[in-house]
């Protein structure tokens, strides 16, 4: 049970980190501060860098409970939650790209545009709309749903 435990609170903390992280680069990713300030656009690039390591810490954690955790895999293998979660998750990663291609091209140029800055900033809160769902389900799992 302590090894459950263990991997749950690895999980908990690397959604939070993701959480952190992912409010961050939105806060950061407005065009008033970064029409003001370019030099925060490295600032910006090292929090992707960041979000993007704690999407590797969920998926990571996530597959250690699944694998070493005392439900198994067969019970997570056919759970539809699990899979509901794993494709919001997918569809978070694939919402974070635009916003890292954009960050790279902007620290290379020197400046962020004043649109490429909210379309990009559009992308990233629909990534955090979508997170909201992932610990409800995660709860619904834990609860034997």
């Amino acid at each position: 049970m302590l090894l459950e435990s263990l991997l749950a609170y690895l999980h908990i903390s690397a959604v939070l980190g993701l959480a952190v992280f992912l409010t961050a680069r939105v806060a950061l990713l407005r065009p008033e501060v970064l029409e003001q300030r370019p030099a925060l656009l490295r600032r910006l690039l090292r929090l992707d860098l960041w979000c993007w390591g704690a999407f590797a810490a969920v998926a990571l954690s996530g597959a250690a409970r699944v694998t070493l955790g005392v439900k198994g895999e067969a019970w997570y293998a056919h759970n539809p939650l699990l899979w509901a979660k794993l494709a919001l998750f997918a569809a978070m990663m694939l919402m974070g790209l635009p916003a890292t291609r954009a960050c790279r091209r902007w620290v290379a140029r020197g400046q962020a545009p004043l649109g490429e800055i909210v379309e990009q900033r559009r992308w990233l809160m629909w990534q955090a709309h979508v997170m909201v769902l992932l610990p409800l389900f995660g709860v619904l799992m834990a609860y034997g749903y």
